[in-house]
């Protein structure tokens, strides 16, 4: 027994030694100003406005990773490996670079696709597209600093850059809401990012020299492109499984009150991705340092997967038990009907988070590949599902539907981890 507690004391001294810790306080403020943010809106907004609010959030989520092009995530890769200071900086130059060009032209092409009518024929939300969308460019841009400060692993930086975006995010959207409505929200959450990004380039911009890149374009690209074009398309078809609901919802469900209920009990799940989102962050460098190394890989993995699924199981009997609860309590019964779909979407998207680790260990043995592969499983199956639970049992199937599939994309992450895995060299 005494071993055994010494064992989980070690392990977490581990953990505060790699910035865990901090980097968990970060994602929980995250969390927090994300559904606190959320919750506010909710509390003074009709119902439907809180499904323009998560049509527009999945907009955002699937052309952000087209307009960052995967370069934050081939950052993340290739100054993990072992490269001298001057190779890291130089890829994140050009990766900064690129990405500077393609979210400026992505986000030109959609105004013009707004302004023809083509996302939607809802006047509020094409009104709120081209101030909800403009993080396209910024949060596209801070996400490869981000990814730079991961991948040399400066956890501590990137949790007080987290937090420093954070709190000047939920103090800009409690008053700007509170004076200007839904715009003042988006006003905020816009302000947010340009602040902290003025802070990186200035207390940073000895990183990004246009200079220095400009002569190497094409020879950087390539190397960049390498992991980023089979990122963007792993990460597009990630989130198109994970929100594909959304997505049909808007263009077969015409009552947008029912969509704003649905969305109300998807947000609350966030509080489900805290653990493993900074599990993840933490994990995936080592990961790719240890990519060559069999038995020192597979000890990591196991050491942080058993803490992964303990609290997941521990978060979701938590959130079943009192989000209904203090929903009731805080919004005085308004949305109590999205308590009906609540517990599905839970279950589902907590089986979804166990695949975190391994989805890591995938991108850190360089198989990037394979996370696409369980993706388009993913997605396959809940057009398929989603679409026959939505025809025949309307919302409350396409809840059900949630459970199945976060099974299918458990299982089929397992089965890829394994194939990933069995080709660790000793």
């Amino acid at each position: 027994m005494n071993t055994f507690i010494e064992n989980k004391i070690n392990l977490f001294r581990q953990f505060q030694l790699k910035g865990f810790f901090h980097l968990l306080s970060a994602n929980i403020l995250i969390q927090i100003v994300a559904l606190a943010s959320q919750l506010f809106v909710a509390g003074i907004l009709a119902p439907d406005d809180m499904g323009r609010i998560k049509i527009i959030q999945t907009y955002l989520s699937l052309f952000s990773i087209i307009a960052g092009m995967g370069f934050n995530t081939s950052i993340l890769k290739l100054c993990s490996e072992n490269r001298t200071l001057e190779e890291k900086k130089s890829l994140f130059q050009s990766a900064l670079f690129f990405t500077i060009i393609t979210t400026i032209c992505l986000y030109t092409i959609i105004l013009i696709l707004n302004f023809l009518n083509i996302f939607t024929a809802d006047r509020v939300i094409k009104w709120l597209i081209p101030i909800g969308l403009f993080p396209i460019i910024s949060n596209s841009i801070f996400m490869v600093f981000v990814s730079y400060f991961q991948a040399i692993k400066k956890i501590k930086l990137i949790s007080n850059l987290t937090i420093s975006n954070k709190l000047l995010s939920i103090v800009g959207i409690v008053l700007l809401t509170y004076f200007f409505g839904i715009k003042g929200y988006y006003w905020a959450y816009n302000l947010s990012f340009i602040l902290i990004l003025f802070f990186c380039f200035k207390a940073y911009g000895s990183l990004f020299k246009v200079k220095s890149i400009l002569p190497n374009n094409s020879s950087k690209f390539l190397i960049l492109w390498e992991y980023a074009k089979t990122s963007i398309f792993a990460n597009l078809l990630s989130e198109m499984s994970a929100y594909v609901d959304i997505i049909l919802l808007s263009f077969f469900i015409k009552n947008m009150q029912q969509i704003g209920y649905y969305s109300f009990a998807l947000t609350i799940t966030v509080i489900l991705k805290l653990f493993p989102s900074t599990v993840q962050q933490i994990a995936s460098p080592y990961f790719s340092s240890l990519a060559n190394q069999k038995n020192d890989f597979i000890l990591v993995f196991k050491k942080y997967n058993k803490l992964l699924y303990l609290v997941v199981a521990i978060s979701l009997i938590l959130v079943l038990a009192t989000m209904p609860f203090l929903t009731h309590w805080i919004f005085n019964g308004k949305y109590d009907q999205s308590m009906i779909y609540f517990p599905m979407l839970a279950i589902g998207w907590s089986l979804r988070h166990l695949t975190q680790l391994q989805s890591g260990a995938i991108f850190g043995l360089g198989k990037i590949q394979y996370n696409a592969y369980v993706s388009l499983i993913s997605l396959i199956v809940n057009i398929i599902t989603i679409s026959i639970s939505l025809y025949f049992f309307g919302l409350i199937g396409a809840a059900y539907a949630s459970i199945f599939n976060g099974f299918i994309f458990n299982l089929s992450s397992r089965y890829y981890y394994n194939k990933a895995q069995s080709k660790i060299k000793y």
